[in-house]
C-alpha cells in the first residue's frame, strides 16, 4: 500500500521547493505524491509497429523501479530509468501490425528514487497497431465475375504480392512503343515489372505512325514476363458546331473589273448567322454572269484575306462559277468575331448561305471543354463521339483479350484534379458525381455490351486539395465505390527523390477502408521503398512517366530521377523487375 509520509504543511512546502539536489533540473516536486505527468503514447492512440520501440511514462520525480511486474498484454517486459533525466519510465515494445495492446504498471512497481515507500499509483496504457495494409481484408476477387482466367491470375498475384514487395514500372512510351522502358532497363540493369501504354493516339489510329490494332509491343512485353498497364488520355473534340442552313444574303452583287466593289456582312443581321460558325462550317457563294479571269475573295473585317492554320490563302482565287470557303478553327474565329467581306471581280453574287452540320471539330484534347456531362445524354453530339470512341478502344482491347492478355486498365486518371483548384481533364470537370457516373457508363458498355474481360479496374484518386493532403471526406464524396473498382492508385509528382508519403498512403487505405491494392499510376520522383515497407505503406507497383526530350524521340531523364536512383530501386529488396516474378 502507498506510504503518505507527510503531512498537509508539508506538502505545501514541497510544492514551493525546488528540487533537494543541486543538479537537479528537472522540476522535481520530492516529497510529494507520485504524479504520471505525460505518456508516449496517448490512450486509445493508433500506432505504427515500425516507428514505436516504447513507451514512456514521465513522472514529477526521480523515479526507481520497485519490481518487475510491469507486463505488455500480460508478458513481463524488463523497463527502465531514462538515464538522462531520471523522471522517466521506459517500457520496451516490440509491437506487430493489426494488434491490440495492454500496458499495465501496477501500484508498487515504481517509486520515488530517494524515498522507495512512495510508489506511482497503477497505470495502465491501451493502444492499437491498426494501421497500414492489411493483406488478410483485401478483395479476394476482381468485381467482374467474368473475368479472364489470365486477369484474375494476375490479380491473384498483386494481391499476393502486396505488402511484400513491390513492382517497378515505367512507360513504354508516348506513342505504341517500348523505347522509354528500354531505356530504363538499359540504365537501372534490369527490365520495369510494368510497363505502361497509352491511347492518348486513339483518333489517330491506324495510321502510318500509330497503329493500336497492330498488338506486337503489348504482346512483346507480356510475353517477356512484364505487366501491361493501360491509360487513357480521352482526347476529345475541343468544340462542336451548331448545325446551320441560313441564307446570309441574296443581295445581288456586280464585283467589277476594277476591283473596286465587294459585299461586306457585317451588320447585325449578317452576324446573327455568322457568329454560329466553327470548324467545319461551309460558306458557300452563289454567283453568275462569270467572265474569264474573274476572281472571289474571302477577307475578314479589317479587309485581310483570310488565311486558314495550314497556309490557305483566300484573299483572291480564280473562280470559274459557285465557290466556298471551309472554315477551319482560325477562320471560323475570324468570322465569328468581325464577319466576313467577299470580293473580287468580273462575276455577279447572288446569294450567300453558311452550313454546317455541327459536327465536331478535328481538334482533340484531354482538356478541352468536352461537356461530360451532355455525353451521358443519349442522341448529345457529345455521346455520340463518347461512344463511337468506346466502341474503337473495345476493338482494340478484344485484340489483347484474344491474345490472353491481361490489361491494368486505368481510365478517367486524375479526374478531381486538385479538389480546391479544380479539375484539369474534360471528364472531371463537370464534378465528381458525372465522374462517377463515367466510369459506370464505360464499365457497363466495356462489360456487358462488348464482352471485355481481361481488365483490372484501377481508379486514380486524387489526394490534394489547394496542393496539401486533402481530407477524408473529399476522397469519398470522389470514389465510384469499392463494388466498382478493383485497385486503387495516386499519382504522385514530388519535387524531391526517395521520399516517404506514408500519409498519403494511410488517406487512401482508409478510403478503401483497407480493402484495396493500392498503387502508383504514376510517379515522377521516386517514393522510398524502404520507408514504405517499414510503415505498412509499400505501393503495390509504381510507374515512371516517360521522359522522351523536346522532339518527343529521345529518351532521357531530364526532370525526375536518374540511372543512379533508378539502379537503387531495383535492386532494393523491396522491388521486383522483370525476371523476378512469373504469371505463366
Amino acid at each position: 500500500m502507498k506510504t503518505i509520509k507527510y503531512i498537509v504543511p508539508a506538502l505545501m512546502l514541497g510544492l514551493a521547493m525546488t528540487a533537494c539536489h543541486d543538479d537537479d533540473n528537472y522540476g522535481v516536486l520530492d516529497g510529494v505524491d507520485m504524479i504520471n505527468r505525460s505518456q508516449s503514447i496517448a490512450e486509445g492512440a493508433t500506432v505504427r509497429p515500425s516507428s514505436t520501440v516504447a513507451l514512456t511514462l514521465s513522472y514529477n520525480n526521480l523515479v526507481a523501479i520497485a519490481d518487475r511486474s510491469i507486463t505488455v498484454n500480460g508478458q513481463a517486459v524488463t523497463a527502465s530509468v531514462n538515464p538522462d533525466n531520471g523522471m522517466e519510465l521506459v517500457i520496451p515494445l516490440t509491437l506487430t501490425a493489426y494488434t491490440e495492446y495492454t500496458v499495465e504498471v501496477p501500484e508498487g512497481a515504481v517509486c520515488i528514487k530517494d524515498n522507495p515507500e512512495v510508489f506511482a499509483p497503477a497505470k495502465t496504457v491501451k493502444f492499437n497497431t491498426n494501421v497500414g495494409l492489411d493483406r488478410s481484408q483485401v478483395a479476394a476477387s476482381l468485381i467482374n465475375p467474368n473475368a479472364t482466367a489470365e486477369a484474375k491470375k494476375l490479380y491473384t498475384y498483386l494481391v499476393e504480392n502486396y505488402g511484400k514487395t513491390q513492382l517497378s514500372g515505367a512507360m513504354g512510351e508516348v506513342a505504341w512503343g517500348t523505347r522509354f522502358s528500354d531505356f530504363i532497363a538499359q540504365q537501372a540493369g534490369k527490365y520495369p515489372a510494368v510497363v505502361g501504354f497509352d491511347y492518348i493516339h486513339l483518333a489517330n489510329s491506324p495510321s502510318d505512325w500509330i497503329d493500336y490494332g497492330d498488338i506486337t509491343p503489348v504482346q512483346q512485353v507480356w510475353d517477356a514476363g512484364s505487366i501491361p498497364a493501360f491509360t487513357w488520355h480521352w482526347n476529345t473534340p475541343v468544340s462542336f458546331g451548331t448545325p446551320i442552313d441560313e441564307t446570309v444574303s441574296t443581295a445581288e452583287t456586280v464585283m467589277l473589273p476594277d476591283w473596286s466593289a465587294s459585299l461586306q456582312l457585317t451588320d447585325e443581321t449578317s452576324m446573327a448567322v455568322l457568329s454560329k460558325v466553327s470548324a467545319g462550317s461551309v460558306i458557300t457563294v452563289t454567283v453568275k454572269d462569270v467572265a474569264e479571269g474573274a476572281q472571289g475573295s474571302f477577307k475578314d473585317s479589317g479587309w485581310s484575306g483570310l488565311v486558314a492554320a495550314d497556309g490557305t490563302d483566300y484573299d483572291y482565287f480564280v473562280i470559274n462559277g459557285d465557290f466556298s470557303i471551309t472554315l477551319d478553327a482560325v477562320t471560323a474565329d475570324k468570322v465569328k468575331e468581325g464577319g466576313l467581306i467577299i470580293g473580287g471581280h468580273d462575276y455577279t453574287l447572288v446569294s450567300v448561305k453558311v452550313y454546317s452540320d455541327g459536327a465536331p471539330s478535328d481538334e482533340l484534347d484531354a482538356k478541352g471543354d468536352f461537356n461530360a456531362a451532355n455525353a451521358l445524354v443519349a442522341g448529345t453530339p457529345e455521346n455520340k463521339v463518347l461512344d463511337a470512341d468506346i466502341d474503337k478502344v473495345a476493338g482494340y482491347l478484344k485484340l489483347l483479350q484474344d491474345a490472353g492478355i491481361p490489361v491494368i486498365w486505368r481510365p478517367f486518371h486524375e479526374a478531381a484534379g486538385d479538389y480546391t483548384w479544380g479539375a484539369w481533364f474534360w471528364w472531371g470537370m463537370s464534378g465528381v458525381d458525372t465522374t462517377k457516373q463515367l466510369w459506370d457508363y464505360l464499365y457497363d458498355k466495356l462489360t456487358n455490351e462488348y464482352g471485355i474481360n481481361n481488365l483490372i479496374w484501377v481508379w486514380t484518386v486524387q489526394t490534394t486539395d489547394e496542393g496539401k493532403l486533402a481530407s477524408i471526406d473529399k476522397l469519398q464524396a470522389a470514389y465510384p465505390g469499392n463494388d466498382k473498382v478493383d485497385i486503387v492508385c495516386a499519382d504522385l509528382y514530388i519535387d524531391d527523390a526517395m521520399t516517404d508519403q506514408t500519409d498519403t498512403f494511410d488517406l487512401i487505405n482508409i478510403l478503401v477502408d483497407k480493402k484495396k491494392v493500392i498503387a502508383l499510376g504514376e510517379v515522377g520522383n521516386m517514393v522510398d521503398p524502404v520507408s514504405a515497407y517499414n510503415n505498412g505503406a509499400l505501393w503495390s507497383w509504381f510507374m515512371q512517366w516517360y521522359e522522351m526530350g523536346d522532339n518527343a524521340d529521345t529518351p532521357q531523364f531530364d526532370r525526375w530521377n536518374n540511372a543512379e536512383i533508378w539502379r537503387e530501386m531495383v535492386n532494393s529488396p523491396y522491388v521486383v523487375s522483370r525476371g523476378d516474378f512469373s504469371l505463366k
